[in-house]
């Protein structure tokens, strides 16, 4: 039996508290052993549900604990700096929430950190786990489908914004210094999904939205180029009703799927084949997690086993850094109200593509 893999959590807001305590308790071989937030009644409420050494800087964690890893729940902003000074402690192993950072060179410099001190950072996208987007990876390998042409992604969810914009402890997702607005909370992932079923590099964005109350963006409706001549569609609002739809169309078909990210168990992907005169569809299961296991238990074994050599990791980092250049130019083309290339650094190009052609999935 392997020796427990002990990990250190910064950040104890509600997604801990709900999915990553948990996410531990149904992995094999992995414990928090310690915790911290400068909050002393989120460390209290963690304490009391899974135990540890608490802590309110996330700096003595570091220095003081013999952790195997770190789990970084905390906003956009903080990332780089909290993975550099993972790196200067020597923990060579992080899970990072998304957004991984809020810049392309902020992301570029976490990857070349990171890749100097030989560590492990893998960006904490939880639906990329799910069987079902296994399910989606598996029908299109197989061909019969044809060419990507376009993808389309949506996440909105309402948020009427009736907090006051001058009280300075409002919720990250609407104080823009943190990250917060539409694009690193919700539209990351359609940006994700786009990028990973499109299978190219995004070469330009041309995108339009608005701000709302808290000068943060609040509408992103964006398409996205691929260098294979795919296209991404991203649909993601605070302005409307919530939906969180992925549609992969294809030369033969479309694929659907209708709940994306905080997916359900045993998920129904549609498969919709169009001619002229004929319209059909059928419809497969996916594989669904049994038991109370959920995207965040999955992603979190993913994460220990690719820190054990068992596995790869499902999000490379490679890809992570593509994902954040291509959101830095949909939030420049708002704010610019301009189409907006693309420049990936070489060395994060070559990573990229490296993984495209060793990966078995799209």
């Amino acid at each position: 039996m392997a020796e427990p893999f002990n990990l250190g959590i910064v950040g104890l807001g509600g997604i801990s508290l709900s999915a990553h305590g948990p996410a531990s308790t149904r992995c094999r071989d992995v414990r928090f052993t310690a915790c911290c937030d400068v909050r002393q009644n989120a460390v209290d409420a963690w304490i009391a549900e899974y135990g540890g050494t608490e802590y309110t800087d996330y700096r003595d964690m570091l220095e003081k604990e013999r952790l195997d890893g770190v789990l970084l729940a905390t906003w956009p902003n903080q990332h780089r700096e909290q993975v550099e000074a993972c790196l200067r402690a020597g923990i060579r192993n992080i899970l990072c929430e998304k957004a991984l950072a809020l810049t392309g060179t902020e992301a570029a410099d976490i990857y070349d950190r990171v890749t100097a001190a030989g560590a492990f950072l893998m960006e904490g996208f939880m639906y990329r786990h799910n069987p079902a987007i296994r399910k989606l990876e598996q029908i299109l390998s197989r061909g019969h489908l044809g060419a990507v042409d376009n993808v389309r992604a949506c996440f909105s969810a309402f948020d009427p914004e009736t907090a006051d914009p001058t009280n300075p402890n409002r919720d990250w997702r609407q104080r823009k210094e943190c990250g917060g607005g539409i694009p690193y909370d919700f539209a990351c992932y359609c940006v994700n999904a786009c990028g990973h079923f499109a299978g190219g590099l995004p070469v330009r964005v041309y995108a339009i939205g608005g701000l709302g109350n808290y000068d943060t963006i609040n509408r992103v409706y964006a398409t996205i180029e691929y260098d294979n001549g795919a296209v991404g569609i991203v649909e993601s609002s605070k302005k409307t009703s919530y939906t969180q739809e992925l549609q992969i169309s294809c030369a033969q078909g479309i694929l659907n799927l209708p709940i994306a990210w905080t997916i359900p168990q045993n998920m129904t992907i549609t498969q919709r084949h169009t001619g002229w005169n004929a319209l059909t569809y059928d419809t497969c299961v996916s594989d669904g997690v049994t038991d109370g296991i959920t995207s965040y238990h999955l992603q979190m074994q993913n994460f220990l086993d690719a820190c054990r050599g068992k596995a790869e990791p499902v999000m490379p980092l490679a890809q992570s850094v593509v994902n954040t250049f291509a959101l830095e130019a949909l939030v420049t083309s708002i704010m610019e109200q301009r189409i907006t290339d693309i420049a990936i650094p070489q060395r994060i190009r070559d990573a990229y593509l490296a993984w495209k052609g060793a990966a078995t999935c799209v």
